[in-house]
């Protein structure tokens, strides 16, 4: 079997489908796609509500909750701006209610109609079945995360996305086996950690990106096995180092007292000052860490898998993103665990799932939403320990598996099979989702493209402390802060979700104090925003590496003068590669041979 470029179906740009590709559709009973990898994604993505939260009440306690759907806007609805044509509301219960055993959710069970399509049946399900407010297993397998979206066995999770198995997690994307940990993305394994982005294994360590198994180091980047490192960039096992200068125990002390990296002023010129120092280093074109027969950024122990992103312990998969642990899947992402899944949002611990939305622990949940523990559910939603069902009706195994065999026929010809369920399904409008993030519009693109659009609701937060008013260091912060309004430093001039204002809660004031650093100036969202514009894109670029041998051609910027001779010689490096760093950053960028020959 060959591999065909084909072009896709929603912006128009060529694809590559390889042979290995074909035999995986195969092998799980699917066409081919008819999207290219980015728009699959952004696809999946626009199901992920992660952090656009409306205060409501629970529609079977009416308790107050926070949740990810209004309560004045149906949970599907057609393309447009305002919610006018709003149908009736989906009722949304939660957490503890949700999974409760109260309600039965094959209540709502219906029979298919081979007349229509099939998308339509399963959206008008799903307007009926309660939803869950917020999509976590508090009260199940968790502790006080009641404000965790996507969040699972853990305690004390506060206003984060996307992790498993914290505790004392704040204002964090993706952590998995972290403790103490506030303001990370893409952070495992560590403890007592404070705005890390794509770091492992670390403890007692702060604003530090691409750092593994580092204790006490600081502002840095690219460190592996360091410790009391500040400011440095591409160190091995060192100690004791700032701007990757070796002093004394003594010395270094002396010497960071004096950056005096506690006081909000110092530390933003600090950090001026390092972004300057790393960009005269070299950058490996990407980081595969304990990884073999990869393409993409950010893997971890993982083998044989391409163009995945944000992930570890891969094997055979494609076209993944922010996942723990999967094997033979494709086109899946923010997930752990999941083996033979397909173009699926979170089908954690699943088997099998394929085009599914948080199916957990499930085998075989397929074109299915937030079904758990279930075997064969078609186009369901909300069951639990359930087998054997197609729209929430429940059938014999023999029943099913005929049923399903003419719903699949029947779903070929109206062309639903093999594709993910259509954005005009999703309850969220565009900016309320993680597409946003991921794949950047303003409102006229999104709109054009075919996307919903929620207009702001405007802040009516009073102020009480602004940046001018901050105190510079923690150590002038008493326990009176957690009363106060703080004004975010952007006051919504932004685009990036900005809340206005913030409080500080009682959790993140231990953390500050722990590690000694001022209290922030903008709010959680904006702080959010900062760190991805340090994360590379989930996209890849053929480039040459920018090593120009042992020759310095002092009239060009940017040019590193290595320290050794590498294979080339004199020469500039022939090697290419694919690489999430564009063109156009202003990093130089290494292959691996003249990167280990520098920095290893």
């Amino acid at each position: 079997m060959n591999s065909e470029t084909r072009n896709c179906q929603n912006c128009s740009l060529k694809f590559v489908i390889e042979p290995d590709d074909f035999s995986f559709y195969e092998k799980i009973g699917v066409p081919a796609p008819t999207l290219c990898p980015d728009c699959r994604f952004q696809r999946r993505l626009l199901w992920r509500n992660e952090r656009t939260f409306y205060r409501r009440a629970c529609d079977l306690c009416k308790r107050s909750i926070i949740a990810v759907y209004p309560a004045s806007a149906e949970r599907s609805g057609p393309l447009r701006q305002s919610s006018s044509e709003a149908s009736e509301a989906t009722p949304v219960y939660c957490q503890k209610c949700w999974w409760s055993d109260t309600w039965n959710p094959l209540a709502y069970g219906q029979d298919i109609d081979f007349s229509r399509p099939f998308f339509e049946q399963v959206k008008e399900l799903w307007n009926k079945v309660p939803a869950i407010s917020i999509q976590n297993d508090d009260g199940i397998a968790s502790t006080n995360c009641e404000y965790a979206y996507d969040w699972a066995f853990s305690k004390n999770t506060y206003m984060s996305v996307c992790g498993w198995y914290t505790e004392n997690c704040l204002y964090t994307y993706y952590a998995c086996y972290d403790k103490d940990i506030m303001d990370c993305y893409f952070i495992w394994n560590s403890e007592i950690a404070y705005e890390l982005v794509n770091c492992g294994k670390c403890y007692n360590s702060k604003y530090c990106t691409l750092c593994f198994d580092c204790t006490d180091c600081t502002l840095s980047y690219d460190l592996r096995g360091c410790s009391h490192c500040t400011m440095c960039v591409g160190l091995r096992s060192k100690q004791y180092c700032i701007l990757n200068q070796q002093y004394s125990k003594e010395e270094y002390e002396m010497k960071l007292k004096g950056l005096n990296l506690g006081n909000r002023d110092s530390l933003t010129a600090h950090m001026k000052e390092f972004r300057e120092f790393s960009l005269r280093t070299p950058k490996k074109f990407a980081n595969l860490l304990k990884s073999v027969l990869c393409t993409g950024d950010n893997l971890i122990t993982s083998k044989n898998s391409r163009a995945c992103f944000y992930a570890q312990d891969l094997e055979n998969c494609r076209h993944t993103t922010n996942v723990d642990g999967a094997k033979d899947s494709h086109d899946c992402n923010n997930t752990g665990h999941a083996e033979l899944c397909y173009d699926s949002v979170t089908p954690d611990n699943s088997r099998g799932n394929k085009f599914s939305i948080f199916c957990w622990k499930c085998t075989e949940a397929e074109y299915s939403n937030n079904c758990h523990s279930c075997t064969s559910v078609l186009g369901s939603t909300a069951l639990k320990h359930t087998s054997y069902a197609i729209l929430n009706k429940q059938y014999s195994k023999e029943e099913f598996t005929a049923l399903r065999t003419k719903l699949i026929e029947h779903m070929k010809k109206t062309g639903e099979w093999g594709e993910f369920f259509p954005r005009t399904s999703s309850p969220h409008a565009y900016n309320e989702t993680a597409a946003l993030e991921w794949f950047p519009l303003t409102q006229e693109e999104a709109l054009t493209k075919g996307h919903r659009w929620k207009d702001d609701v405007k802040k009516e937060h009073i102020p009480t402390k602004t940046e001018l008013t901050l105190p510079k260091t923690i150590a002038e912060v008493d326990d009176s802060i957690l009363n106060e309004i703080i004004e975010c430093a952007h006051k919504g001039t932004c685009n990036e979700k900005c809340t206005t204002a913030f409080k500080i809660i009682p959790a993140e004031l231990q953390i500050y104090r722990k590690l000694n650093v001022p209290i922030p100036t903008l709010c959680p969202n904006c702080r959010h925003y900062a760190r991805l514009a340090v994360r590379n894109p989930a996209q890849l670029w053929k480039r040459n590496c920018m090593c120009t041998g042992t020759h310095r051609n002092k009239e060009k910027e940017n040019i590193y003068e290595n320290t050794v001779s590498h294979f080339h010689g004199e020469a500039p490096c022939p090697n290419t590669f694919e690489t999430s760093f564009a063109p156009e950053r202003a990093e130089i960028i290494y292959c691996e041979q003249c990167y280990n020959a520098e920095i290893a």
